[in-house]
């Protein structure tokens, strides 16, 4: 099994509902990947969120600039945001085996507060 390197991304439902498009764009060693950022609702968590994931196949394991960018069906923008990050290797087949892609987690808040986990 393996684990694809990337960022995951949780949005509250509020900010969720007003986005029509989101990006996110990851930069490192003065270059940056732009990457679509597809939301979608689930209800298997309390409160509900809308879950998201953008694949950053060379993703390191050192700090990462990560800049998100919702905007509405209008095409105005609701959420530009900056935040920091340290991606972690993910072991997907268990800490006994090697690790597969690196990745990070961020919550956005109803506020739109960006929040590494």
């Amino acid at each position: 099994m393996d684990a694809p390197a990337g960022i995951r991304v949780k949005v509250h439902p509020e900010l969720a509902h007003r986005t029509a498009d989101a990006t996110l764009t990851a930069c490192w060693d003065d270059i940056c990947r732009k990457r679509p950022l597809q939301l979608r609702e689930t209800r298997s968590e309390k409160p509900a969120t809308w879950p998201g994931f953008a694949v950053v196949r060379d993703l390191p394991g050192k700090p990462v600039h990560i800049t998100l960018v919702f905007k509405d069906q209008r095409g105005t923008t609701v959420l530009d945001r900056q935040v920091s990050v340290t991606p972690k290797p993910t072991y997907p087949n268990g800490r006994n085996c090697s690790p597969a892609g690196h990745q990070a987690r961020l919550t956005v808040t109803e506020e739109g507060s960006l929040i590494p986990r």
